[in-house]
């Protein structure tokens, strides 16, 4: 074993973990509350003089930064401190493997666990990123699973040292293969480039391969400038389109078509999985990807106030005579609130004209018991508040046509990615009006995303 100092700080140092090519990695112990922790040196001699005041200041500003993030997928930092010849950083002691380690030895992962493994990063990543840490450094060997199947990301905000000035003129910190295009460039980094090397993680423990190799210079250039092959064509997993897309939006050149955020990436990729292990998944990645629908789901039959279908009905019969009781009937039974109903009644109007009549009766039945005051004492059906916040809004109960999928699609895909080709399809095939393919896509969406994709489409919460 090679030497080692006996003490750096207040840590007793008992082995090496690893090495790296500013500094070593020590297993070391904490007398004060007895017990294991890593510490992580950096050697000053290494970086240039110049700078090196300005390097360690801001080395040990991202130790604070790291050290403030408290989350079971992120290694602890726990102190900062510096001696003549090392900048150390002492941090949480993890029993694990390094996911490097598993793809060195050709390990195979399932669907299953590849999601898992990267739902665990991605919740890591969104959890720092909110915060204004950006780690700068994802790669495998930063990523350290425990038996028991949980992902530590090591080296939070303390990537950035690695980037400085070295005395040492050639030294290769490493190859560039996880390494965002605006990295590569020198450009600054925001969250979107965590997300690209997470991307590439994620091709890797599918692919069984990185999407861009060969020398350092030659990677870099394919970084910035080639198209990777989606990870279907290469993988022995049977990859669907869904998540070929979610790689592939991840890993695109340019940061602004790029998922925005850790939870738009994780979320897109646990929707991948409903075609790619079917409905009879039972694991809890499959019932998170469902969750919110769900909950969303109204329970039970539809309970309806006589007042409003019988307001409905007179409005309808007027136009096609006695035949209108039926089709309130039929209706009632098949939607779940007054403007679903309306826009059932309205797609079984073949006449252009009398469904304009129709929506128009209705829309200033609406306006005329507000005026009046009158809300009526159902629990679901009533014609206000929900046919009252309709009047002037005959989108809510328009028909649903190709052209407002595709626009209500195209804004979609900018919360859920590419997957949101997938949910919109899933909705035009349910849904038989706007209001529901609206209310069906954006039951995809968390509280706050759903509210502003709401308002972009010009729609209110529904109740």
């Amino acid at each position: 074993m090679a030497e080692h100092p006996e003490k750096i700080g207040k840590y007793r140092i008992d082995g090496v973990l690893g090495k790296g090519a500013m500094g070593v990695v020590y297993k070391a112990f904490d007398p004060g509350i007895e017990r294991v922790v890593a510490v992580k040196t950096v050697r000053k001699d290494l970086v240039d003089p110049d700078v090196a005041a300005q390097v360690m200041a801001r080395f040990q500003n991202e130790a604070k930064a790291a050290g403030r993030l408290l989350h079971p997928n992120i290694v602890s930092v726990y102190e900062y401190g510096e001696d003549e010849q090392n900048a150390f950083i002492a941090m949480e002691f993890v029993e694990g493997t390094g996911l490097r380690e598993y793809l060195s030895r050709k390990a195979s992962f399932d669907i299953g666990q590849i999601v898992a493994i990267m739902s665990q990063l991605l919740s890591a990543l969104d959890f720092a990123h909110e915060r204004g840490v950006v780690h700068r450094d994802v790669k495998p060997a930063n990523l350290i699973l425990t038996g028991g199947g949980a992902l530590k990301v090591a080296d939070f905000g303390i990537a950035r040292i690695d980037t400085s000035n070295l005395t040492n003129a050639g030294m290769v910190m490493g190859t560039p293969s996880y390494m965002s295009p605006e990295q590569c460039q020198g450009k600054e980094v925001d969250r979107r480039s965590d997300l690209f090397s997470a991307g590439v993680v994620l091709y890797e423990l599918l692919a069984g391969e990185k999407p861009f190799s060969g020398s350092i210079e030659a990677i870099a250039f394919k970084i910035c400038y080639e198209e990777a092959k989606p990870p279907s064509e290469v993988s022995k997993l049977p990859i669907s389109p869904a998540l070929d897309a979610v790689v592939m939006t991840a890993i695109t050149k340019d940061p602004t078509a790029r998922f925005q955020n850790a939870k738009a990436f994780n979320r897109a990729l646990r929707l991948s999985l409903d075609p790619q292990l079917g409905a009879k998944r039972e694991s809890q990645d499959a019932t998170e990807i469902n969750l919110s629908a769900v909950k969303l789901q109204p329970q039970g039959p539809p309970v309806w106030d006589d007042t409003t279908l019988h307001t409905i009905e007179r409005e309808l019969a007027d136009l096609v005579g006695p035949t209108a009781r039926v089709m309130v009937k039929k209706a009632a039974a098949r939607s779940r609130d007054t403007a679903e109903l309306c826009a059932l009644i309205s797609d079984s109007l073949t006449d252009p004209e009398v469904r304009q009549r129709f929506l128009d009766g209705v829309q200033k039945a609406a306006a005329e018991r507000s005026g009046a005051g009158k809300t009526g004492t159902g629990t679901r059906g009533t014609l206000a508040p929900q046919l009252r916040s309709m009047a002037g809004d005959t989108r809510a109960l328009a028909a649903l046509d190709p052209g407002f999928v595709e626009q209500t699609t195209t804004r979609l895909a900018v919360y859920l990615g590419p997957i949101a080709k997938v949910v919109a399809r899933k909705a035009a095939k349910e849904a038989v009006s706007r209001q529901q393919f609206v209310q069906l896509v954006a039951n995809h969406l968390g509280a706050q995303e759903r509210a502003g994709f709401l308002r972009e489409l010009g729609y209110v919460e529904f109740e």
